[in-house]
């Protein structure tokens, strides 16, 4: 936006594909394909939660509008702002099984990141382990599955949620989010693999 009001050249980061140095996978079922038509997970083992955020990112983000929390949560941050991708990391310990992006079943509720208890309309999109849901999808994810200073294997998420899909949901549990801003107001449908990797390379670079 900046580039296009004030005609400086647009500097783009440059992002190179980080490549696999472990099997470990985890199984993405989209069985709500229409609120969720691409997915993109990555685990990533042997991280140390307890480093600092580099004072550089710390400044950007704040200066952005966005407090700096921990760097794991930070460098989703920094990515989201610096290519207009929301991304989300969750303690991959603390998930069980595939990932789904699905439906809530009746009556379910979820514990948000801001201490908020939910029970999602029916036609809300969750992120969700074999056992129990994890998140809003593009809202907001859930207190129980987050990343904490224990944190020593992540799941990064990185993935398309139409604009009609997030449109006035969080509005309707009386919040907003950053990643819910974006969402509907539309993101770039072939952003998501890009973002994951600058993700990865800086939590590579930075913590493990």
């Amino acid at each position: 936006e900046l580039s296009a009001l004030t005609g400086v050249p647009l500097s783009v980061p440059e992002i190179s594909p980080v490549a696999a140095a472990i099997d470990d996978q985890r199984a993405i079922r989209l069985d709500a394909p229409t609120s969720c038509p691409r997915y993109c997970g990555r685990i990533v083992r042997g991280v140390n939660a307890n480093v600092p955020t580099p004072e550089w990112m710390k400044r950007r983000i704040e200066r952005s509008g966005i407090r700096s929390i921990s760097f794991l949560v930070d460098v989703t941050n920094y990515v989201m702002l610096e290519l207009g991708q929301p991304l989300h990391a969750f303690d991959d310990a603390e998930l069980a099984g595939a990932v789904h992006v699905r439906l809530p079943k009746a009556g379910e509720q979820l514990l948000l990141l801001n201490e908020q208890t939910v029970t999602p309309s029916a036609d809300t999109a969750l992120i969700a382990d074999d056992v129990k849901p994890l998140a809003m999808a593009g809202v907001m994810g859930g207190e129980h599955s987050g990343i904490s200073d224990a944190t020593r294997d992540l799941f990064l998420e990185s993935a398309f949620f139409p604009p009609a899909a997030i449109a006035g949901k969080a509005r309707a549990l009386g919040f907003s989010s950053d990643a819910s801003h974006r969402y509907e107001r539309g993101v770039d449908f072939d952003l998501q693999r890009r973002a994951i990797e600058r993700a990865t390379q800086l939590i590579i670079e930075t913590c493990g």
